[in-house]
């Protein structure tokens, strides 16, 4: 089978401060609205959303409730209570509403290359405190800005993590790893996810390309 899944970031407004390149990944309200009314009723479309932006509870969620959609919200953990960020308390709402937490890490770095130190904390310790703030067992992660190698792969899995979801885009079937995701921003509107849909396939040089990153 087919699979497509369709990641957001922040919705809305960007807040004051926020970091350099992030404001490119954020989406209008209508935007996502498109977008999801295109993904209601497939079930072969996923969503997913990254960073932990509070929009995630208070513009994202609704949405999906209304639609009977469900998605993945990767958080991360050195942003948890900060201004303009999920608390403990809102991702308890996303659970409670039949949403589940994955793991994007704690600081919002690349986990290509990482040390033994720094894996400890992005992958390990991330992991231990969203499953003790969710009540989840932790099994999805997104690599910050879609950056992986094989040690990353062989990294989260060691982690315990059995699916791993990357930037890179278009179609997958049913058991790939890693998962490419379609990332929804200033480059990739309603028509470029209306277009994909419309076209279910995967180009081979995207295939290619997924195959070099894995194992360089």
């Amino acid at each position: 089978m087919m699979n497509l899944v369709i990641n957001f970031h922040g919705i809305g407004d960007p807040p004051p401060g926020i970091e350099e390149g992030e404001a490119e990944v954020w989406t209008s309200v209508e935007e996502m609205n498109r977008i999801l009314d295109l993904a209601e009723g497939r079930p072969e479309v996923a969503i997913t959303s990254d960073d932990g932006n509070v929009s995630d509870l208070e513009i994202l969620l609704p949405a999906l409730l209304k639609r009977r959609l469900t998605a993945t919200f990767f958080v991360l953990t050195g942003r948890i209570g900060k201004p303009g960020f999920l608390d403990e308390q809102g991702i308890g709402v996303l659970v409670e509403s039949g949403m589940r937490i994955g793991l994007h890490g704690h600081a919002h770095v690349s986990w290509r290359g990482l040390d033994v130190d720094a894996a400890r904390i992005e992958w390990f310790e991330a992991r231990e405190r969203l499953a003790a703030v969710s009540g989840q067992s932790i099994e999805d992660a997104a690599c910050p800005f879609g950056r992986y190698d094989r040690g990353t792969i062989g990294g989260l899995r060691r982690a315990g993590i059995s699916r791993i979801f990357t930037s890179d885009r278009g179609w997958f079937r049913s058991g790939a790893m890693p998962i490419p995701r379609n990332s929804v921003g200033t480059s990739t509107s309603s028509s470029v996810i209306e277009e994909l849909l419309e076209r279910p396939r995967i180009p081979f040089i995207d295939s290619l390309r997924r195959t070099v990153k894995r194992w360089r």
